[in-house]
């Protein structure tokens, strides 16, 4: 699948994609995050599809993994009880492989993040590090609600647009 045919189809099914997260995790903002890590791992396999494959199929699969995968890495597990609390770890420990994959990711996005404005940067931060919502970072910044989400929709682009042109080197 080209570029072009891959970006028409992506445009048409992302409302689907933000559907499905919306769904799953009754939320705007985290259906925003599996849309983009959808679009991300598909974006991937873009060169591998072709037009006789099932599409929109995947890319509702793909969203599923995505939703399962992000609560996954968001649930915490207590493992006992100390003087000062409950200790807790990470409930999904990586493995070695896992864990360079994760480094050279990390890695990637932190120079595409690098490209961004100040306040693109902030603001991206905020809501992608921080875990902040539209409003929070609202009452935060001053911004208007509308603006931040405009913005850090705005980031997320020039952000997944950079990956794609360093995948492409």
């Amino acid at each position: 699948m080209d570029k072009t045919t891959f970006e028409q189809t992506m445009e048409r099914l992302r409302p689907l994609i933000l559907r499905i997260g919306r769904d799953f995790f009754g939320s705007a903002d985290d259906a925003e995050d599996v849309a983009q890590e959808t679009l991300i791992r598909l974006w991937q396999y873009c060169q591998r599809l072709d037009e006789s494959r099932n599409i929109e199929a995947l890319a509702v699969r793909m969203a599923k993994h995505c939703c399962v995968d992000m609560q996954r890495r968001s649930r915490i597990e207590t493992i006992r009880e100390d003087d000062d609390g409950p200790v807790t770890i990470p409930s999904l420990a990586l493995s070695p492989h896992e864990e360079l994959e994760q480094k050279e990711g990390v890695a990637a996005l932190d120079e595409a993040v690098d490209t961004l404005k100040p306040r693109e940067r902030q603001l991206f931060e905020m809501r992608q590090q921080e875990g902040l919502s539209t409003e929070e970072i609202a009452e935060q910044t001053g911004i208007p609600r509308a603006s931040v989400q405009s913005m850090i929709s705005m980031a997320r682009k020039k952000v997944f647009n950079e990956l794609k042109k360093r995948m492409n080197r």
